[in-house]
C-alpha cells in the first residue's frame, strides 16, 4: 500500500483501482460493497454491483468511490 492506509468499513463503497482493473481483467463491475474481512489485514471482501457473492480482493485492488 501507498503511505497513506486505507481502512476500509463494512458498507463502504469501492471501487477497483487502477492496479485492480489491470490485473481483474475478468471482472465486468468495477464497483461494489465491502461485506466483510479476510483473515489478513489486507484482504477485503465486496461484493460486486450485479453480483450474489462475495469475492475477497487484496486491498490494493481497491480504492474508495467517490
Amino acid at each position: 500500500m501507498s503511505k497513506e492506509e486505507h481502512y476500509y468499513r463494512i458498507g463502504d463503497r469501492v471501487r477497483l483501482s487502477e492496479l485492480g482493473r489491470s490485473r481483474m481483467t475478468r471482472s465486468r463491475a468495477t464497483t461494489g460493497r465491502v461485506v466483510g474481512f479476510g483473515r489478513s489485514e489486507t484482504t477485503i471482501r465486496i461484493v460486486f454491483d450485479g453480483s450474489n457473492y462475495p469475492v475477497s480482493i487484496h486491498a490494493s485492488y481497491l480504492e474508495r468511490d467517490r
